[in-house]
């Protein structure tokens, strides 16, 4: 019986390691807003269909509204090297405005530590106010702003015109500076205008508004050699055939 020798390249395994490498989509396992007049109040009990964003010209800014969105990705062996994108669809609108509007979109940064009555980044969107969200700011840049605590990842100018059903595709250039020790991920949103906004929330009744995370995986060592073991065998059955 004939036996035949076969081995892979270099460039042909490193190929086809990176074609083990695989996506995930999830949504949010926590997300909420929180309003500034209100500040121990947990806006619709945590449970609400949009997470809505505004800002308020008034001195006393008791109608600022800031969108919080939790990702866990525990047990999903996440590349965290690589970056990801954070989907998001306009589900609330109050009224059409004109001129430029800008969204802003935050991460909380990796290793955060909560200060005072900050919640950690374990938080809970039933428990999720004003007072106690992380990183918020509520004194400087109340409208719109965060602490150093959270990094601006995307800014989105002139949306005069955003109407219920846009998405966003928000690319999130390296997770790892936003995942934390608990491997969760925490982003948020703010708005420069007074008329009121909302993104669809995990609770929202239509699915595509839902928010979803997208970022590469890492397949197990484990999976890793199996697969490695199948590929030489398939390139030995295709050398004798």
């Amino acid at each position: 019986m004939a036996f035949y020798h076969t081995k892979l390249s270099i460039s042909s395994l490193s190929l086809y390691m990176l074609s083990l490498a695989s996506a995930a989509i999830i949504t949010t396992s926590d997300d909420g807003y929180i309003r500034e007049g209100q500040a121990t109040t947990v806006q619709g009990g945590g449970v609400t269909e949009d997470l809505r964003v505004r800002s308020d010209g008034s001195a006393n800014n008791d109608n600022v509204r800031k969108a919080y969105l939790k990702f866990d990705l525990t047990g999903m062996n996440a590349d965290l090297s690589q970056s990801a994108t954070f989907n998001t669809t306009i589900s609330y609108r109050a009224n059409i405005q004109n001129g430029n509007r800008i969204f802003y979109f935050y991460g909380l940064d990796a290793g955060f530590t909560p200060s005072g009555t900050e919640l950690g980044t374990d938080w809970d969107e039933t428990a999720l106010t004003w007072n106690n969200a992380p990183a918020n700011d509520s004194v400087t840049n109340i409208d719109r702003g965060f602490t150093d605590d959270a990094s601006l990842i995307y800014t989105a100018s002139n949306q005069y015109g955003s109407a219920v059903g846009k998405e966003y595709n928000i690319t999130i250039p390296t997770l790892g500076d936003y995942v934390q020790a608990d491997n969760t991920l925490t982003l948020m949103i703010s708005w420069s205008d007074t008329v009121e906004y909302g993104f669809g929330s995990k609770e929202n009744s239509t699915e595509a508004y839902r928010p979803t995370l997208e970022f590469a995986t890492i397949p197990e060592p484990g999976s890793v050699v199996l697969m490695l073991i199948g590929a030489a065998g398939l390139l030995i059955f295709r050398r004798r055939k």
